[in-house]
């Protein structure tokens, strides 16, 4: 009964690593498809949800299939001149965003002024408006990137 064992065994080993390479090899196939389809996704959730004006200065997008949440992420930056510096001044906002693509839900928000004046001296300066993600706050740019982290690099 046991004369072919080691043989068996040997073979059984081989099938099983030609059935983990063929499943790695279609696993790699559908995360190629999933993000592009997520980047096409994005893009058109981009076009329907946003729209420079005259005062836009700076209006992008980056997207990110997360694997690991199995989402499309979206995060739009927007700068855009603002008036608040009043005369002698000018004045610039950036906003920026993290969106779920198909639940077409916001995750966090980045939101900051940014102050120039010429009199009597060139000053500048910026305050944080906004700074969330979930229910997690953060006081700076740098904080907001590394919420963000987890979202668009998984």
């Amino acid at each position: 009964m046991g004369c072919n064992n080691d043989e068996r065994v040997r073979n059984l080993e081989k099938q099983t690593e030609e059935l983990k390479a063929a499943v790695n090899k279609n696993s790699a196939a559908l995360d190629y498809d999933l993000q592009a389809k997520c980047s096409r996704d994005a893009r058109v959730w981009f076009n329907e949800n946003w729209s420079r004006d005259k005062d836009t200065v700076l209006l992008d997008f980056t997207n990110h299939y997360n694997k690991k949440l199995n989402k499309c992420f979206i995060v739009v930056e927007y700068h855009y001149n603002s008036n608040f510096a009043g005369t002698g001044g000018g004045s610039w906002t950036n906003d920026m965003e993290l969106s779920d693509v198909y639940e077409n839900s916001k995750y966090g928000r980045f939101g900051e002024n940014h102050y120039t004046y010429w009199k009597p001296t060139v000053t500048s300066s910026s305050e944080v408006i906004s700074c969330e993600l979930l229910d997690q706050k953060c006081k700076t740019i740098e904080e907001f990137n590394g919420l963000l982290r987890p979202y668009m690099n998984d």
